[in-house]
């Protein structure tokens, strides 16, 4: 060995540890990484991500997963993935074998809209492109700049096509007057507003257009009058005022040539901050902007009477969501994200010669005596292999593809014989050893890719060290999540939904989103009587207690607590998506696939649902305000250490797949000693320059 090259332990097997484990891998820095060696609870990877294969092969998933058409990087990653294992030719009977067979566009996206008391499907089909995500080509750098400018554009495409809607039994004066005295109002404020913005293009200053502002001010005020008594018109008004509020909101806070630009809006939560610039009261409390909340679990300790989301944040994400994707809007894995991403990992990663130590639970980082530096990483190990087992392997085969079962393989290891549970916070002291990495000795670096919920258990040395970590730990928000999975014997044109494979938003609790999921029938292994006809995905928030219960029957509770709202959800609910799905008794629950002998709501027991309240289950959240507490990947404030996560600084900002990936980029470049954006694709926002 010489002295420069690192040997690198990634704590966490999730999407940010596997990012960092790849670039860390490359070949191309084989004179600087000795070894890169994964440690991972549990028996498969995956953190949030994580799914495996449970009876009948069905898919089980952490909740909802789909890839949006801006993940530049997480695309780029899982290309490159494919293309190293080559399963065309290593793999050939493999059913997936290359990214495109792993990933289709997905281009229909709905929100619930409620009016007059009832709910309404507003469902939109967004264009297909010619681009390629992963491509490394910029589309747009999504300065507040091109915001507006893009934000303009669509409005003005938008106003072009602008036909009159036919009269419905709730608007009784007919939509034709008010829709015409729309389109011809925002016509005048958007061409002002092209001009104005034209004029200034070369104009230095601080980006303020007050002529633009004025007229955008105006058409606010003009629009809210026409849609405030037409409900055909009010829908598209609540677009226009959301977009229109926006753009001048940019330039009313001189944001246009600000080069840090949308960040300094996080202190703002986005309802309040559209609001202040003109959005009318109904256009805040609208479909489009509370289904904008949900998708980022946007409700403080999962109280949805507390919606809390950074404002910078919401322009720009909306802004990379419609404006900035390639293909489509959408990406659904066409199996589990733990057979589509995850699995085709650890191969590539494994062939690499990355180590994974599995059942390897970490329990504490601790400092030298100093405080200045890590020293030693405190591990329980769950389970080890049985004897002519070298290592654990995690995948076993279904349908030829390589998947994460949904439980340990017991034959590998040395176990009790009463179970294993390796993936509970609560059975943490059922450990079979417990051993240390020193530094210098197991480890000169350590990737810290566990999830933030967790860094709040096994960090309390490096909080007491500084008092940034303390911050970092305590003042970012997390929040529990729930999800049901059903599997239905009739298909949902039967049920009386015609619009197959739709993500839809914005509906009632305590499942505000759902997902239409055909394209998993093909995956499954479903016997022939079951009659596997459809499969639908939900989700949504959980409420969240402060501080988490030590009560080892904590989650057994909130188990069950998620299993009554999905039963209350499919009596009362699903037949706004479903209404084939209820008769006058309610829910038919003979629908259900692999119920066996159960009947009535029973057979509820056999599908899948998910009460996410473990440390590590818990989805960290971009609240106002709390953006500064986040770190760079090079800010720990300790030697040795580095960070990875989509609770990081990392120019996304907000949880999901995008985030975690650049998060764990970054930190491969801060082990190697290169700038944190080498080699990142597309445009985000600002890193913070916090020393």
């Amino acid at each position: 060995m010489t002295a420069s090259r690192r040997r690198v332990a990634v704590l966490g097997g999730g999407m940010a540890g596997t990012a960092a484990a790849w670039r860390l891998s490359d070949p191309r820095f084989a004179d600087e990484i000795e070894s890169v060696t994964v440690y991972q609870r549990g028996w498969r990877l995956g953190g949030k991500g994580a799914s495996s294969r449970g009876a009948h092969g069905r898919i089980e998933e952490h909740g909802l997963h789909i890839w949006l058409g801006y993940y530049e990087n997480a695309f780029r990653l899982l290309q490159a993935c494919y293309a190293e294992l080559d399963r065309p030719t290593t793999d050939p009977t493999c059913p997936i074998r290359t990214w495109r067979e792993a990933l289709h566009p997905s281009t229909e996206v709905g929100l619930e809209d409620r009016r007059i008391g009832e709910w309404r499907h507003w469902v939109g089909d967004f264009a297909t492109n010619d681009l390629e995500p992963g491509d490394g080509v910029a589309t747009a750098d999504m300065s507040p700049a091109e915001f507006v400018r893009r934000g303009i554009a669509l409005l003005q495409d938008f106003f072009v096509s602008l036909t009159v809607p036919p009269p419905t039994s709730a608007s009784t004066s007919g939509a034709g007057a008010g829709w015409t005295a729309l389109r011809g109002v925002l016509g005048l404020a958007l061409e002002a507003t092209r001009v104005g913005l034209d004029a200034a293009a070369a104009v230095r200053g601080d980006g303020r257009i007050p002529v633009v502002e004025d007229a955008l001010l105006a058409a606010q005020r003009s629009l809210r009058d026409v849609a405030v008594d037409d409900p055909d018109v009010r829908q598209t008004w609540e677009l226009v005022s959301v977009v229109v509020a926006t753009i001048r909101g940019l330039m009313a806070e001189g944001l246009l040539s600000d080069p840090d630009g949308i960040r300094k809006l996080n202190s703002y939560d986005y309802r309040d901050w559209i609001r202040h610039h003109g959005a009318s009261d109904q256009a805040v409390d609208s479909t489009l902007v509370r289904g904008l909340y949900d998708l980022v679990f946007g409700y403080a300790d999962g109280d949805v009477e507390r919606p809390g989301f950074a404002a910078g944040l919401g322009v720009f994400l909306s802004g990379k969501t419609f404006f900035d994707y390639k293909g489509a809007i959408f990406w659904k894995m066409q199996a589990g994200m733990g057979d589509i991403v995850f699995a085709p990992l650890y191969q590539a990663l494994r062939a690499r010669g990355v180590r994974f130590e599995f059942f390897s639970n970490v329990e504490e980082l601790r400092l030298t005596t100093e405080g200045t530096s890590l020293d030693e990483v405190q591990l329980g190990r769950q389970a080890i292999p049985r004897a002519g087992h070298a290592t654990y392997e995690p995948l076993e085969r279904v349908g030829g593809l390589p998947v994460f079962p949904d439980r340990p393989q017991l034959e590998q290891l040395e176990v009790d014989g009463d179970g294993l549970d390796t993936e509970s916070w609560w059975s943490r002291d059922r450990v079979v050893d417990r051993c240390v990495l020193k530094a210098g000795r197991d480890f000169d670096d350590v990737v810290f890719a566990l999830p933030v919920g967790m860094a709040r258990h096994v960090t309390r040395d490096l909080a007491q060290a500084s008092p940034t970590w303390r911050s970092m730990v305590e003042g970012l928000g997390v929040v529990a999540t729930q999800a049901l999975q059903i599997w239905l014997r009739e298909s949902e044109a039967e049920l009386g939904w015609h619009r197959p494979g739709v993500t839809i938003s914005g509906y009632v609790k305590p499942f505000d989103t759902w997902s239409s999921m055909p394209q998993l029938i093909a995956a499954e292994r479903w016997p022939e009587e079951e009659s596997l006809q459809s499969i639908e995905y939900f989700c949504a928030t959980l409420r969240t207690p402060p501080e988490l219960p030590r009560d080892g029957h904590y989650a057994a509770r909130r188990h069950e607590e998620v299993y009554e709202n999905s039963r209350v959800f499919l009596e009362e609910h699903v037949a706004h998506y479903l209404p084939g799905s209820t008769s006058a008794d309610g829910f038919r629950w003979e629908l259900l696939c692999g119920a066996a002998e159960s009947t009535g709501p029973d057979r509820l027991r056999s599908q899948y649902w998910r009460a996410n309240v473990d440390p590590s289950d818990l989805y960290v959240q971009s609240l106002p305000g709390t953006d500064r507490f986040r770190l760079r990947a090079d800010q720990s404030g300790f030697d040795r250490l580095f960070l990875a996560g989509d609770w990081t600084d990392n120019g996304v900002n907000a949880g999901c797949i995008e985030s975690a990936t650049l998060s764990g980029i970054q930190a491969a470049n801060a082990v190697l000693g290169r700038p944190l954006l080498d080699d990142v694709a597309g445009t985000y926002l600002p890193l913070n320059d916090r020393p």
